[in-house]
């Protein structure tokens, strides 16, 4: 399959240090703001890249669920490869692909798990079916069949129907991502892309352009 005429031009907008803001932060939640009022299906999901024991990377896509001052937000559950690769390394790298504006955002940093309480309070906002789901599947792990995941699936949904509480599993919580790195990518004519990076030192962001 020969793929080497498949190409764009990029001329939807252009990254200059004088507009851009002083906090990635700022700068990040006005992009994304900017991105999900497309309505694109899943304009919250980010690609996660974590590296396992052997130190091969391993990425997924997860969604985020929350923005805040000292980092970015996500849900999974503890035991899956994620979470046990993230238990014996925390450094992590987040990226986001919007197309339709011909922008990535890089992220790279550490993480540490939420307060317990802040994942119940979010638990708690899922649709009923999600909470099952969570609470059925020992994500990452094998399993014999589709049968015997279905089966595990409806006899959780028999024990807790529809409008009762569902408790948290005590392996599923958030995570919070605490950058140290982000780098603003806008695609630019003749792939003279923008490309500009904060650094973090100690409580302030350098703010550096790289070459496309």
């Amino acid at each position: 399959m020969d793929l080497k005429n498949i190409r764009e031009t990029y001329k939807f907008n252009s990254l200059d240090e004088q507009e851009i803001s002083d906090n990635p932060f700022t700068q990040f939640t006005k992009w994304f703001e900017a991105y999900r009022k497309l309505e694109v299906k899943d304009s919250n999901a980010m690609a996660i890249a974590t590296v396992d024991a052997q130190g091969i990377p391993q990425n997924r896509i997860v969604l985020l669920k929350e923005i805040r001052s000292e980092g970015l937000v996500f849900f999974t559950n503890y035991d899956s490869d994620k979470g046990e690769q993230l238990r014996l390394n925390p450094n992590i790298s987040a990226l986001f692909f919007w197309r339709e504006q011909e922008r990535q955002v890089r992220i790279t940093g550490k993480v540490r798990r939420i307060e317990k309480e802040e994942s119940i309070e979010y638990f708690r906002t899922r649709p009923h079916l999600s909470k099952i789901g969570a609470a059925a599947s020992n994500q990452s792990k094998h399993i014999e069949s589709r049968a015997a995941l279905e089966a595990k699936f409806n006899a959780f949904n028999e024990q807790y129907p529809d409008g009762t509480d569902v408790p948290m599993p005590s392996k599923w919580g958030g995570y919070i991502i605490a950058p140290e790195l982000f780098e603003f990518w806008q695609g630019r004519e003749g792939r003279l892309h923008d490309r500009l990076l904060f650094s973090k030192d100690k409580n302030s962001w350098n703010i550096s352009r790289i070459q496309p």
